[in-house]
């Protein structure tokens, strides 16, 4: 989390080329909250960023509050009349008032915290059955060049490139969020696409990737992280990743990381700057109650 709490973290590139979530996600949440408690008053997004999911939960909620532990994103958050911004950090929701909350959501930001503690402050400002959701991401998959999906994992992933310089946490994500014990009652897990785990590692392994033909529970639900964007646009966004920043801190005078692996992939690929490719985010949203 040290690297976006930085004055010098780019927060416009990140509000401009981080992905949003589609409307499947903030279904998934309405559904599941109208089921154990049906009020849409107060919202509150930790890790909230520069507020692309507070932004979308203020056309449900009376009044949302975005909360992030760093002022340089909230610097450069969406705007609307009823979406307050907090500087907190998620195991410290002072600025929340006790069981005044109907949905709280945390978006590509558990992994950063320490669990019980945050845990300790869900279940104190979430009204009695309100609903925690967590939504987390891993590297992309592209879904028609499987090459390009291995380059992208091993410039995340390996030594010699992005692997150790991610911030603590990031094993945790990578994993979607399964060594995180939740505390809540009638706690759903979905993971997308179907049988994540072993698509991906195929996916970053073999050129000759195919999706999995065992199907989980899951495959039913519509996915919650695509989308169609054009390699100038992936060649940024991958330039939001926070190992990317603190490569360039570490070895300035090396040539960019980054566009070197788009440059190949381009190139391995025969895609220009201006082509459109369709991808994936392997993702697990994660929905709890809390207690009467």
């Amino acid at each position: 989390m040290a690297t976006f709490s930085s004055k010098t973290f780019n927060s416009a590139l990140y509000q401009s080329f981080r992905p949003g979530y589609n409307n499947n996600f903030f279904k998934m949440v309405y559904n599941y909250h109208a089921k154990h408690n049906g009020h849409f008053d107060t919202a509150v997004d930790v890790g909230t960023g520069t507020g692309q999911v507070a932004v979308v939960l203020a056309e449900k909620f009376k009044q949302v509050h975005g909360v992030d532990a760093s002022a340089t994103m909230l610097s450069n958050a969406i705007q609307k009349p009823n979406v307050a911004y907090h500087v907190a950090k998620g195991e410290d929701l002072g600025v929340i008032a006790t069981s005044s909350v109907d949905v709280l959501t945390i978006a590509q930001a558990m992994h950063w915290l320490h669990h019980p503690t945050f845990f300790s402050e869900v279940k104190r400002v979430l009204k009695p059955h309100g609903t925690f959701a967590a939504v987390g991401y891993s590297f992309v998959i592209f879904e028609d060049h499987p090459r390009a999906t291995r380059r992208i994992y091993e410039l995340g992933d390996q030594p010699d490139q992005l692997g150790p310089l991610w911030d603590h946490g990031r094993l945790i994500l990578d994993n979607l969020y399964k060594s995180i014990d939740v505390p809540l009652q009638n706690v759903e897990r979905h993971y997308f696409p179907s049988s994540i785990k072993s698509q991906f590692r195929n996916a970053a392994a073999s050129a000759d990737y195919a999706p999995d033909a065992d199907a989980d529970a899951e495959a039913s639900l519509p996915p919650v992280m695509t989308g169609r964007v054009t390699m100038k646009h992936f060649r940024n966004y991958i330039k939001t990743w926070s190992s990317y920043k603190n490569y360039c801190e570490k070895y300035p005078s090396r040539p960019d990381i980054v566009d070197l692996t788009i440059d190949a992939i381009l190139k391995e690929e025969n895609l220009k700057e201006e082509d459109e490719v369709n991808i994936t985010w392997p993702t697990v949203v994660i929905l709890g109650e809390n207690d009467a």
